[in-house]
């Protein structure tokens, strides 16, 4: 009997519109004041309790032509079920503040580049507006699954995203080819685009992709296919070699717009940009969003809304 009721109580959620009626027949000592209560026929309530009594095996009401009166094990399982539709009553109250109330531990991945000149001025304002979510970011360059790395939003620059994500787009990325003065002094400048291919370009992640720059060659968006001594996946690593004038570089503007504004580094064909790729949050699919991702996702495009300042 025991262990009929622990079944009862692991199933709970299936049964909680029987416990009820059963709760409410026990304190009103009726049927049809029970459905009062409940809103709902007498009958149904007959029809809850049946079942509870068929699920356990064991008589919880005795019923007479005039009256009706509970059973030593039907006062048993009333108690058990006061604990159980408290702790639901609970289960609920808790489940609508944390839905009413952004909270919890927000997972979040993006790349080294993005997060060092994007992260430090959202996290303070985002942590003072939301005290009860505490973030989790996961700075990487690799593109990590985020449904088996348990990450519930990224920060994601892609011309191809992977299937199976929702996607807000933020800004666009515009890619700038910079230069350092002692470059230009040592081996000369670029005319046009084409002439690329004469020079040192350094490259990031797989250089067989980051080889083709794509650009605007008398007016037609042309690839041009460069090569180059230095391949590094760190944009900050990436950022300073071209300072050092090792070669010249192919990176997104926001890491070099005010290098190119104070003259440390030089625009190259400025007229020839493309957008080569969208700046992105994203997050799996899923039928309820939680609200402390809702949040920090509007907190971005908040920071994002207008025109950035390293755009052209």
């Amino acid at each position: 009997m025991k262990g009929e009721i622990k079944n009862i109580y692991r199933s709970m959620l299936d049964n909680l519109s029987a416990l009820r009626a059963f709760v409410a027949v026990v304190e009103s000592g009726s049927f049809s004041e029970a459905g009062y209560r409940l809103n709902v026929m007498p009958s149904t309530i007959s029809k809850h309790v049946s079942f509870l009594e068929e699920k356990i095996h064991g008589q919880l009401i005795v019923r007479s032509t005039k009256h009706l009166s509970i059973s030593e094990l039907g006062r048993r399982f009333y108690d058990r079920c006061l604990i159980i539709l408290k702790e639901v009553e609970e289960t609920e109250a808790e489940m609508l503040e944390y839905q009413m109330e952004p909270q919890g531990n927000l997972r979040v991945t993006m790349g080294p580049s993005f997060a060092g000149y994007h992260l430090p001025p959202l996290i303070p304002t985002f942590l003072e507006r939301y005290p009860k979510i505490s973030v989790d970011f996961r700075i990487t360059p690799e593109v990590i699954d985020l449904i088996d790395n348990s990450i519930d939003v990224a920060i994601r620059i892609s011309s191809n995203l992977e299937p199976g994500l929702i996607a807000v787009k933020l800004a666009p990325n515009i890619r700038s080819v910079c230069v350092s003065p002692a470059y230009i002094e040592k081996f000369g400048r670029p005319a046009e685009p084409k002439d690329l291919v004469q020079h040192n370009c350094l490259l990031t992640n797989d250089a067989s992709s980051s080889s083709k720059w794509r650009l605007l060659q008398d007016g037609e968006e042309t690839v041009i296919h460069v090569t180059g001594n230095l391949v590094v996946n760190d944009g900050t690593i990436y950022k300073q070699a071209i300072l050092d004038g090792i070669g010249i570089g192919h990176l997104s503007r926001y890491l070099v717009y005010k290098e190119i504004a104070d003259g440390t580094l030089i625009e190259l064909f400025p007229e020839s940009r493309v957008i080569n790729s969208y700046i992105y949050v994203v997050y799996p699919q899923r039928r309820n969003l939680p609200l402390k991702t809702r949040v920090f996702i509007d907190h971005l495009r908040d920071a994002f809304r207008g025109t950035p300042e390293w755009m052209p």
